[in-house]
């Protein structure tokens, strides 16, 4: 033992805490992470993520972005699923980088005030749930960008009801929208302005702000019975969906993109579960194929998605599937022909 060193230093000596959750071994390979690291992530950064496996998918799509996870621009949101029966966590990013990607294009030309409609108060829930809230019918707001020297404006109206995050399965505001009826709407409505006004930057990058509290619908994989490795059997050739199911599939999509419940979009695609091989999935197709149309904003985007999305090859013996792709073709460019005068 050092006698140069006095007793009351070493009792003073600073013992960190171990961090919250433990770090996967894995983090340290795959992203170069110390303990001190992986402490300020689960401790102060996400301090209300639940798994390492929530903190490492942030992780993997900061890399993939390259951006700095410590300056918090992702956030872990905790969204319902209707088939798992809980709670799950995903990775979107913040009302930040959405307005970085929009600055960093160069023809951000700002943003008005927002606008918020007459306040409004309802009731939520049901029996010792039940929540009174106060909350602004509608929000709007105009933001500019340089097109060809000129400066365009981009308005965007969003109403609460249809935006505000829930708890879990129920329709109960969670704490942080009943405390913020304002705050949190407003960077909801400023997100949908910045898509509209950036489509081929941020397309269908929704804020965690918009995407808390909804409800999300996807498949678990199932595992693959032993007989099938045993002896492989060749798959089934493709059948595709009647029209009117994939129809059930493809309903017009909100301005924001999302309903309020968006196991919704799904439902026709479950209806058409038994019709559907394995190699193909066709509720998936159009409604991915949809949601591209939405933000396309002049023939020639929508021209450009088509071919992006193979249409002609993917249905050249599918003469069904071909023509209601061209039905959801023909609808966007009807929205995007203004009416006639007369």
């Amino acid at each position: 033992m050092n006698a140069n060193v006095p007793p009351e230093a070493t009792s003073k000596a600073l013992v960190l805490k171990p961090p919250s959750m433990l770090m996967p071994p894995e983090a340290e390979a795959e992203f170069s992470l110390t303990t001190a690291k992986w402490r300020v992530l689960v401790d102060q950064i996400f301090p209300s993520a639940k798994s390492a496996e929530a903190v490492m998918m942030a992780l993997s799509y900061c890399q993939a972005r390259n951006l700095d996870i410590f300056k918090k621009v992702v956030h872990i949101v905790p969204m319902w699923s209707s088939l798992l029966k809980k709670e799950v966590e995903t990775v979107w990013p913040g009302i930040a980088e959405i307005r970085t990607t929009a600055a960093r294009t160069g023809e951000y030309a700002g943003i008005d005030a927002i606008e918020f409609g007459p306040m409004i108060e309802a009731e939520f829930g049901t029996g010792n749930d039940r929540k009174t809230v106060r909350f602004p019918e509608w929000a709007s707001v105009v933001v500019y960008r340089w097109v060809k020297g000129e400066k365009a404006a981009f308005h965007t109206i969003l109403f609460w009801e249809e935006t505000y995050a829930s708890i879990g399965n129920t329709d109960v505001p969670n704490k942080m929208w009943c405390k913020r009826p304002r705050g949190q709407f407003d960077k909801c409505v400023e997100a949908a302005a910045l898509r509209k006004a950036f489509p081929e930057e941020l397309g269908s990058t929704y804020a965690a702000e918009e995407m808390e509290g909804r409800t999300i619908d996807y498949e678990p994989a199932k595992p693959r019975p032993e007989t099938a490795r045993i002896t492989p059997k060749p798959p089934s050739p493709p059948t595709p969906p009647s029209p009117d199911k994939i129809a059930a599939a493809i309903d017009p999509i909100p301005e924001n993109g999302f309903d309020r419940d968006v196991e919704g979009m799904h439902d026709g695609a479950e209806a058409a579960e038994e019709d559907r091989p394995e190699a193909f999935d066709y509720g998936k197709f159009f409604e991915d194929f949809q949601i591209a149309l939405q933000g396309a904003k002049s023939a020639a985007a929508v021209e450009e998605i088509w071919t992006e999305f193979d249409v002609e090859a993917q249905f050249h013996d599918d003469e069904s599937s071909r023509q209601l792709a061209d039905k959801i073709k023909a609808r966007r460019l009807a929205a995007l022909t203004p009416p006639s005068a007369g």
